[in-house]
C-alpha cells in the first residue's frame, strides 16, 4: 500500500436504529417479509403503504421509549403494550387491538412449567409484539419467514402464532396423553403407581388449560367484534383459529376426567390395601387377645395360682394359650369374621 493511499473510514453505526427492536419486517401487498432497520424501517411506519411487524425486548428499557415513540399508536394501547399484567385479556382502543397472550417459553424441549406471555398490538398497517422472555411461537413464526411464508396482513400473522401455539400445546397434551396410558397399564396389571406421577400429571393439565382456555375466549370476542378493517377472511382464520382452540379444550377436559377416574382408581386401590392390612392386624389382634388374658394372669404377683407348683406348669400355662387362640380362630370363623 502506497503511502499517499488513505484508508476508508470505517462504517458509521446507523443512529435512527428503533432501541430495543429485536426484529422489524416489512411485508409486501403479496405478504412477502423484508427484514428491514434504521431509516428504510422507520419510513415504513410513517407512510403505512405496506404493514410492519415490530418485535420488541421488553427487558430492554429502551424499548419503552421506542414503543411509546411509535407513530399512528393510541397512547392507552402503548400503555397496554409496556404493562406488566400477565392475565390473558384483550381491549379495543380505536382501530387498534391490544392484548395479553399465552405462549411457552423457547427451548429445547417444550416445557408446561415455563409458560410465559406476551403483548401485541393490531392495526391495519402495524402489528407490535412484545415480550419480557423468548417465546417458542414467535421465533417459530420468525424461522417460517425465513423460509418464505407469506402474510398478506396483521390479522394472518397473529392467527399463525395462536396456531403455532395451539400446536404446541396439542403436543404437550400427547405426551401427558401417553404418560396416563401407561398409569392405566401400570394399574391394569397389578403394577404400583405413584401418587406423584399422576399428580404432576394433573397438574400439567391444568396449567395447559388455564392458558388455552382464555385465549379461546379472546378470539371469540374478536369474531363476534372485529374491527372496521377486517376483511371477511380475516374473521373466518380467526373463526378457525378459534374452533381449533375449543377442539383443543375439549380434548384437555376429557384428558382431566381421566386423570381424575385414575386417580379415584389409585384411591381405591390403595384404600384395599390398607383395609387389607387393617384386616390382617384385626385378625392378629383377636387371635393373641386370649392368650395375652391368660399371660397377663399368671403374671400376677399373688399365690394360689394354678401350675405354680408344678414342674411343667410352663408347658401348661402355654398349652392353655394355645386352645384359647384356637378357640378364638374358631369363633371368629363361625361368625364369618374371617
Amino acid at each position: 500500500m502506497s503511502a499517499t493511499q488513505k484508508l476508508s473510514p470505517p462504517p458509521t453505526p446507523d443512529t435512527t436504529d428503533i432501541e430495543g427492536l429485536l426484529w422489524g419486517y416489512r411485508f409486501s401487498e403479496a405478504g412477502q417479509a423484508e427484514l428491514l432497520q434504521g431509516a428504510a424501517l422507520r419510513a415504513a411506519l410513517e407512510r403505512q403503504e405496506v404493514w410492519v411487524w415490530l418485535h420488541f425486548d421488553l427487558g430492554d428499557e429502551r424499548a419503552r421509549d421506542a414503543i411509546a415513540a411509535l407513530p399512528h399508536v393510541p397512547p392507552a394501547a402503548v400503555a397496554m403494550l409496556l404493562s406488566a399484567d400477565d392475565r390473558q385479556h384483550i381491549e379495543t382502543f380505536g382501530p387498534a387491538i391490544c392484548g395479553v397472550v399465552a405462549d411457552y417459553e423457547r427451548g429445547d424441549i417444550l416445557d408446561v412449567r415455563r409458560a410465559m406471555h406476551w403483548h401485541f398490538l393490531m392495526a391495519p398497517h402495524l402489528f407490535v409484539s412484545a415480550r419480557r422472555m423468548p417465546g417458542h411461537a414467535l421465533h417459530q413464526l420468525r424461522l417460517d419467514l425465513g423460509a418464505g411464508r407469506n402474510f398478506p396482513d396483521v390479522v394472518s400473522l397473529f392467527n399463525a402464532i395462536i396456531h403455532e401455539f395451539t400446536s404446541a400445546t396439542g403436543l404437550l397434551l400427547w405426551n401427558l396423553s401417553t404418560q396416563l396410558d401407561e398409569m392405566e397399564e401400570a394399574l391394569f396389571d397389578g403394577k404400583d403407581v405413584t401418587p406423584q406421577a399422576l399428580g404432576t400429571a394433573r397438574r400439567a393439565l391444568v396449567r395447559l388449560r388455564r392458558q388455552a382456555k382464555p385465549l379461546h375466549g379472546m378470539l371469540i370476542h374478536i369474531v363476534t367484534e372485529p374491527p372496521d378493517w377486517f376483511t371477511e377472511e380475516a374473521a373466518k382464520d380467526c373463526h378457525s383459529a378459534a374452533e381449533r382452540l375449543d377442539s383443543l379444550t375439549d380434548d384437555l377436559d376429557a384428558l382431566q376426567d381421566r386423570a381424575h377416574t385414575l386417580f379415584d382408581e389409585l384411591t381405591a386401590i390403595g384404600s384395599e390395601k390398607t383395609n387389607k392390612r387393617l384386616t390382617v392386624l384385626s385378625i392378629v389382634s383377636g387371635l393373641l387377645l386370649p392368650p395375652t388374658f391368660i399371660s397377663g394372669m399368671f403374671g400376677m404377683n399373688v399365690g394360689g395360682l394354678p401350675f405354680s407348683q408344678s414342674a411343667f406348669g410352663f408347658w401348661g400355662a402355654c398349652g392353655l394359650m394355645a386352645v384359647s387362640a384356637t378357640g378364638m380362630l374358631i369363633l371368629l370363623r363361625r361368625l364369618r369374621l374371617i
